[in-house]
């Protein structure tokens, strides 16, 4: 999948070691004249090589003038083209595995050249009418080829590149008229072995999949796995044909070598695209439209729908759907396609082009701009942002003549050539679940033991994703990518703001401001980012301009654990879509560094669907009355976990939300001292200093607000003594490992108010 974001690395070979016989200038790279090549053997015969060098670079040396004073700006190729390809790239030509549902299969541009004032170029409009109508007459892919580039990549190594292009590009993120993608196969010149494989993923900004060091004997070749719609590549280098194994099983190896990144505290994968869809991902393509109209109906275009992406996976509009569309197939077998010599049970053949002549033959690849869309969620209203992609021109790609800019794993950059760019280091990751009721799913805030235990009083819990959701990352250069397991990754992302979104039909969008520093980043809460059905949403929207602003919020809900982490989307306010069943607390950071907090529970949702917090305050106050009710909580939490034997004599559907009316409170921690259990009881005294502190903030006296949110931490302490004997107040284990976290959580909050100075 080719995108604007095919741009030239400048940091790619500033870092690459010189030597005498490779230019540190990336322009010089040299580039190996196809005649030559056919005179290689596989058995080595480096000086075979015949080698040229771009127009604007000649020979060290030569009197003759720089190409842009008397030549043309293409690079010359020999007059006479060998009949047949150089045999390192026949060796070498990869086996095509592709979808079941697949529409765009590789094929030569050239016969959707249209004449303009502007030179040949290959039209969008022509291009998907003259390839849909041949394939649905025949039935067979239109003229499949390949189409091969060799370039010296560092010394004694060179890159066989295989490109291939699509009239279309269909997929989730985004479509575009025209695609290319690339396979390239860095080879010991000496030996003809090869060193690493790089199978280019989604675009610039995702890590390919790659593989160092294959073992591919005679009579075997490199196989691609290509993507449905989007014709992303996996290398297929284990044997197991024809699907894509991100990590080895017990019967065999993984299909790249990519290393592993921790991407959020609880998983670690390889940094690799992969192939989503083969991977168990569910992923819905988008209808494309031009003008407001679907493609197939366009009064410029002839295509039917049938010559789209299937229906039984395609959404046409991600607004509108209460819930991901679930039933969505995945992928399955189809079309083989290889070189005519290889022993693969293929389908078809593809013919094996040289690229250069294109260069000739087309000036650009054209068509009507497309663009996708993303709900960015406001405190208002959601905002829309375009993501709009392009298709590349090989030859005007950073990696046509520096093949190095193109591999993403820092290991096998330093294999090649020992450098070390920085921008493969500066990556982003996180992982997305679906926030949903019932308990069924994770419960992060609690411990494992204590799972069970908070079975019948949690609400919510977080789930793998039904439906991947695409993650779009806006900077300079806005890109998208789509999760896979829920996962997302990023690399060569810049230092500085940027602002993630992650969506997908069905959903409730999410967004996240951050600031990347360089190194790996984690987006969300410990790299962990929550999503919730469009009908399950509520909206917790918080408005700070009037107080002391808002630097960061961070939402925990009671068991499911921290579902938001980040930076407000929007100055000075925020809104976080969190399950309506949820009980969650949301704490702000204002722009001096105070903190502040407050309790957003179902009952905190209007009509509406949302929970508005217009005024949004920091300090001692707020963090008290957030104390207050999450006391109540806590105590609901010991009352439904406490021995069955106890005398329950309070009333837990108490209304506790008015903190501050003094007569309820101590009518309900009347109630609350007469229970049985020690637990319980410290737990009510815990509440009733925190609610003085209340009464305290709201009349200034700091002196005795700080004294009465110590009251409450040794009630609290006490409690957790009770829990460390060994009768442990008559609570079983899982109780205690349920009810002391939370216990230790309330005294935190305790102390942080104490630390807080007066509201702002």
């Amino acid at each position: 999948m080719a995108g604007t974001d095919e741009t030239p690395d400048d940091s790619a070979d500033a870092e690459r070691p010189a030597s005498d016989d490779s230019p540190d200038d990336s322009d010089r790279r040299r580039v190996l004249g196809y005649a030559g090549l056919g005179a290689l053997a596989l058995g080595g015969a480096a000086s075979a090589w015949y080698v040229s060098r771009p127009d604007d670079a000649p020979p060290e040396g030569s009197d003759a003038p720089p190409a842009d004073e008397e030549t043309d700006e293409r690079e010359t190729p020999p007059e006479e083209a060998p009949a047949e390809p150089p045999a390192v790239v026949q060796r070498y030509a990869p086996d095509l595995y592709f979808g079941a549902l697949e529409k765009w299969f590789p094929t030569d541009p050239r016969p959707y050249v249209v004449e303009t004032d502007a030179g040949p170029v290959v039209d969008g409009f022509t291009a998907l009418d003259e390839y849909s109508a041949a394939f649905r007459e025949t039935g067979a892919p239109p003229a499949p080829t390949v189409f091969y580039n060799v370039v010296e990549a560092a010394p004694g190594v060179d890159a066989v590149q295989y490109w291939l292009y699509s009239a279309f590009d269909q997929f989730t993120v985004n479509f575009h008229w025209h695609d290319w993608e690339l396979l390239q196969v860095f080879v010991d010149r000496e030996s003809g072995d090869p060193l690493l494989l790089c199978a280019s993923a989604h675009s610039r900004t995702s890590p390919n999949n790659e593989y160092l060091d294959p073992a591919i004997p005679a009579g075997a070749r490199p196989g691609i796995l290509s993507e449905v719609g989007s014709h992303s590549s996996a290398s297929e280098v284990n044997g197991r044909v024809p699907t894509f194994e991100r990590l080895p099983t017990a019967d065999s190896g993984s299909d790249v070598t990519n290393d592993a990144l921790d991407v959020s505290a609880a998983i670690r994968a390889p940094f690799a695209y992969g192939l989503p869809r083969d991977e168990g991902a569910r992923l819905p393509f988008v209808l494309p439209e031009l003008d407001g109209v679907p493609l197939h109906e366009h009064p410029s275009l002839s295509i039917e729908r049938t010559d789209l992406i299937d229906e039984r996976v395609t959404v046409g509009a991600w607004g509108g759907l209460p819930t991901p569309p679930e039933a969505l197939p995945l992928r399955e077998p189809g079309l083989v396609i290889a070189h005519p010599d290889s022993a693969a049970d293929a389908d078809a053949t593809y013919a094996l082009e040289p690229l250069a002549p294109l260069r000739d033959d087309i000036d650009d690849f054209v068509g009507p701009q497309l663009s996708f869309e993303f709900a960015v969620p406001g405190f208002v209203e959601d905002a829309v942002a375009s993501h709009i992609t392009s298709v590349g021109i090989p030859w005007e790609q950073a990696r046509f003549t520096d093949p190095l800019a193109d591999v993403t794993d820092p290991a096998h950059r330093r294999r090649i050539d020992g450098a070390e760019p920085t921008g493969l280091a500066n990556r982003v990751v996180g992982r997305v679940r679906q926030l949903k009721a019932g308990t069924a799913g994770a419960l992060d805030g609690v411990t494992e033991g204590a799972t069970d235990a908070v079975a019948g009083v949690a609400g919510v819990s977080l789930f793998p994703l039904p439906t991947e959701v695409a993650v779009r990352l806006a900077s300079a250069d806005p890109t998208a990518t789509v999760t896979r397991g829920g996962v997302f990754e990023y690399l060569r992302v810049e230092p500085g703001p940027h602002l993630l979104v992650a969506n997908g039909p069905g959903y409730a969008p999410i967004a996240s401001r951050f600031t990347h520093d360089g190194g790996a980043v984690s987006v969300g809460g410990d790299g962990e980012l929550a999503v919730v059905a469009s009908e399950d949403a509520g909206w917790v929207r918080g408005d700070a301009r009037e107080t002391g602003g808002v630097a960061r919020v961070r939402v925990v809900e009671d068991y499911a654990g921290t579902v938001y982490d980040g930076e407000p989307v929007e100055t000075d306010r925020f809104a976080v879509a969190v399950h309506r069943a949820g009980r969650y607390t949301v704490e702000v950071v204002d722009r001096e560094g105070n903190r502040g907090a407050y309790r957003v529970t179902p009952d905190s949702f209007d009509d509406d669907g949302n929970a508005i917090r217009n005024r949004v305050r920091t300090g001692r106050l707020a963090l008290a009355r957030t104390l207050v009710e999450e006391l109540d909580a806590l105590y609901d939490l010991a009352e439904a976990l406490a021995p069955d034997e106890r005398e329950q004599t309070s009333d837990s559907d108490t209304n506790r939300e008015q903190t501050s009316d003094s007569d309820a409170d101590r009518e309900q921690t009347s109630d609350r001292e007469d229970t049985a259990t020690p637990v319980l009881d410290g737990i009510a005294r815990a509440r009733e200093a925190a609610v003085g502190a209340v009464r305290a903030a709201e009349n200034g006296d700091d002196a005795a607000a700080d004294d009465r949110l110590s009251a409450s931490v040794e009630s609290l302490r006490g409690v957790r003594d009770e829990l460390a004997t060994d009768a442990q107040a008559g609570y079983s284990d899982e109780a205690v490992e349920a009810i002391d976290p939370k216990t230790l959580a309330a005294i935190e909050r305790a102390r942080d108010a104490i630390s807080q100075g007066r509201p702002d």
